[in-house]
């Protein structure tokens, strides 16, 4: 349920030495997946909508031969959730490599891959990926792009890694958009909503969004926004805003009553609440500019990217 509640580290905490932490369990964690285990993902919207992506790409591509398996890049790992989950979902059909600019987390996703039995290299970068052009048939990459101090220059190693009309699946944080009415008044009113505001260094319009990909030599399929409906279906992402903050009586107090309630009915409100944020993000998500966008975009097949 998009990473909520569980008993890892934490995530988007700070550690003791001011190490950033982004934590989050593997949605598959059994031997083998099964279809009830696939049916987890209905409740983690962004994970369902990317990794679907992936393996429409796959069949598209008819995908088999294990002697020359699919590649992909997991760029923004951090402790190995996704790697876990995609070589978990397609088996040895694919080749999956997790790369992070963070040492620490590299080494707890390295830990966390062998614990979960699976095998997959995790890889450290900087800016500058340890990558042959063309060397991925998809880059998934999810959380991320908000965080990198250099975009254009990162949106380029992207499109550098992937082979051409290889698949970009992403999830990126944004500005708020035109259509998140309620959170931009607040912020005009000197209330930042984001429960990640601290760690967030790049956040664009959907504009400038689709305006950085597009330079980047990518031509974007899907752009779908979440969630429209956050006041109510996700309080607990406002409650810490609105608490510390202490203003907006109103607002604060069914912000209040509405995290209260989700607690108290959870997993089940949980559950419902990211099965609406699906059902919003394949409805309205198309139409609504409001926070953070799930984009399927590929790489464009042209001269530049030939590979070398």
């Amino acid at each position: 349920m998009e990473d909520k509640h569980s008993n890892t580290t934490g995530w988007g905490v700070t550690a003791s030495d001011g190490t950033e932490i982004w934590d989050a369990p593997p949605v598959f964690t059994g031997e083998s997946v099964t279809w009830k285990d696939k049916a987890k993902l209905l409740f983690y919207p962004k994970k369902f909508l990317l990794y679907r992506a992936i393996e429409k790409d796959m069949q598209q591509k008819n995908v088999g031969d294990l002697r020359d398996p699919y590649r992909i890049l997991d760029v923004g790992s951090g402790t190995g959730a996704s790697v876990i989950d995609m070589k978990k979902l397609f088996g040895r059909r694919v080749e999956v490599v997790g790369a992070d600019v963070m040492a620490l987390q590299n080494d707890l996703a390295r830990e966390n891959i062998k614990k979960h039995g699976v095998h997959a290299e995790i890889v450290e970068y900087d800016t500058k990926l340890p990558f042959g052009n063309c060397s991925f048939d998809a880059v998934y990459t999810s959380d991320v792009l908000g965080h990198v101090p250099d975009v254009e220059f990162w949106l380029r190693e992207l499109n550098r890694v992937i082979v051409p009309g290889g698949l970009l699946a992403m999830f990126t944080e944004s500005a708020l958009g035109k259509h998140a009415y309620l959170r931009k008044y607040l912020l005009q009113k000197g209330l930042n909503t984001d429960p990640h505001a601290e760690f967030h260094i790049s956040l664009y319009s959907k504009v400038e969004l689709v305006h950085m990909i597009e330079e980047a030599d990518f031509s974007i399929n899907t752009m779908l926004s979440t969630v429209w409906a956050k006041f109510l279906v996700h309080p607990d992402e406002l409650y810490p805003a609105f608490q510390k903050h202490g203003g907006f009586f109103v607002l604060r107090n069914i912000n209040a009553v509405l995290y209260w309630m989700k607690k108290k009915l959870h997993p089940f409100s949980t559950a419902v609440a990211e099965l609406y944020s699906l059902v919003e993000l394949v409805t309205l998500g198309r139409f609504v500019e409001s926070q953070g966008y799930v984009i399927k975009a590929r790489k464009q097949k042209n001269e530049k990217t030939k590979k070398q």
